[in-house]
């Protein structure tokens, strides 16, 4: 049960320990009998509806896929139930599942959540790890209880945060160790006396939600908490900021070094303040304490472009500033 794009990697480590009739180059120690995900939304313009990456996946491999509008619904749970599944593994799904729905798989249900818990408990693990500046991370396979994110572990296993790693590579990378773990913890479950170890929720954490409006810069922050909410927040909800009352989005952001600054040196005036550097092939912006690099941007209702352009479709230079709100700003 997986929606997201980053979470196809352990359906493909699972099939291809699996079922050698599905395409696995395993033993056929396990079957997927279906797979389930988000219903088709609307994308776009035009409206057109799209299947969430897992679902599309899976249809592309004839595997059988349930896209209920509530994982609640008693339909989809009599579906469900007629297939008799061993173990239901969960995977940035999206939904709170029921008792109801808990009861099901005879063995039970498992999730695979990018941290170590009970540290980040929650919706948002991996940009709280990047918001927070951790220098490691890592995955845990863990038994679904009603309680969020709070069953005995199964296994888990810890994996460095690389330097400039965004939200959306971390998460890739950290479901991809998670397929690897998922194998190992199946295996652990067939011993039926395996319970897991308890969590200690003494020690337990809570990531909070994230909104579109947290993507605003504040440049009157520290540079390093500015590059940790960039990295956090890509690609969702990215990173803006406003000039001349107009967004514009930050696509590339690192703290900026001494040789990017050349003899040229940082540019003056109050944090927002921004200057083009040739030298760093960037757009050098002031912020609290240092100064921050961006090497690719997008204005409102324009297409991703390098600094150079950016910087050249700037009409007035006198005074270049970033505001964090929609009005003011040079």
């Amino acid at each position: 049960m997986g929606s997201p794009q980053e979470v196809i990697s352990p359906l493909q480590q699972l099939l291809a320990a699996g079922d050698d009739s599905q395409g696995g180059q395993g033993s056929g120690e396990f079957e997927v009998v279906a797979v389930v995900s988000q219903p088709a939304r609307p994308v776009g313009r035009s409206g057109k509806l799209q299947d969430p990456p897992v679902a599309e996946f899976a249809k592309g491999l004839g595997l059988k896929v349930m896209q209920p509008e509530s994982a609640r619904d008693p339909g989809f749970l009599d579906e469900l139930r007629a297939l008799r599944p061993d173990v239901i593994v969960t995977a940035a799904y999206g939904q709170i599942l029921s008792k109801k729905f808990l009861a099901i798989p005879c063995r039970g249900t498992i999730n695979i959540h990018p941290s170590i818990l009970p540290k980040y408990r929650g919706a948002t693990p991996v940009p709280a790890a990047l918001l927070n500046g951790d220098m490691v991370t890592g995955v845990s396979v863990l038994f679904t209880v009603k309680e969020l994110d709070a069953g005995a572990i199964i296994c888990v296993e810890e994996a460095p945060v690389l330097p400039g790693e965004t939200a959306g590579e971390l998460t890739s990378r950290m479901f991809g160790v998670g397929g690897r773990l998922l194998i190992e913890a199946l295996g652990k479950l067939r011993d039926p006396s395996f319970a897991g170890t308890p969590q200690d929720d003494a020690a337990a954490t809570y990531c909070g939600k994230i909104d579109k409006a947290d993507g605003a810069v504040d440049w009157t922050r520290v540079a390093r908490v500015t590059c940790n909410r960039f990295r956090a927040f890509h690609p969702w909800p990215g990173t803006f900021t406003f000039l001349h009352g107009k967004r514009v989005m930050l696509l590339e952001m690192r703290e900026a070094a001494a040789v990017d600054l050349g003899s040229g040196g940082a540019p003056a005036g109050e944090p927002g303040s921004f200057t083009f550097s040739k030298l760093a092939k960037g757009i050098l912006v002031r912020s609290a304490d240092g100064i921050l690099l961006i090497t690719k941007l997008q204005n409102e209702g324009g297409k991703p472009v390098d600094a150079a352009a950016f910087w050249n479709g700037i009409k007035d230079r006198t005074a270049c500033r970033f505001s964090a709100g929609d009005r003011g700003g040079a």
